[in-house]
């Protein structure tokens, strides 16, 4: 199976969720600042996770690929024709899983995101968004958790 955790810049909170799912993050404690800005694609641009590039982040327990990824404004072109892409590879869509985390993001996120990749000015940015993802990190959590819950079934019904 391959997961694509995507938000609008995919810098934050798709990139610490895809974290979350492998492992990588705990789901059951809020990780400190220097946790959250010590991860490399946290709050960064860098040409290979901008908008519009799929990254992958690491494999889960169950050996699926997870991937981080920005959509800007067109989550609606972007949904659908990785879609078609993997049915067409494929001949199904068993086994892509798209989840947008852009529900998990808060005002803190926003504004920090904005001032610290748009404006380029990560100095003031980076504090504000990584405060942010501390204050949605359980959000975050939970929807790794539904994710997680969806694999399992599907991992124990093909098991079966």
């Amino acid at each position: 199976m391959h997961i694509i955790y995507h938000c609008y810049g995919g810098t934050h909170t798709s990139v610490i969720a895809a974290y979350i799912h492998t492992g990588q993050l705990p789901e059951d404690k809020t990780p400190s600042r220097e946790q959250i800005e010590g991860i490399p694609l946290f709050d960064k641009l860098n040409g290979q996770n901008d908008p519009g590039h799929i990254v992958l982040i690491g494999t889960d327990e169950y050996g699926n690929n997870v991937y981080s990824m920005g959509v800007k404004n067109a989550k609606k072109l972007i949904e659908p024709a990785l879609k078609d892409l993997y049915y067409h590879l494929f001949n199904t869509n068993e086994g892509l899983l798209l989840v947008d985390t852009t529900a998990a993001t808060n005002w803190l996120m926003k504004i920090g995101g904005f001032l610290s990749i748009a404006l380029k000015f990560p100095m003031l940015g980076r504090p504000l968004v990584t405060y942010g993802t501390q204050k949605s990190y359980k959000k975050i959590v939970q929807v790794v958790k539904n994710v997680k819950a969806q694999e399992k079934a599907e991992y124990n019904a093909i098991k079966r």
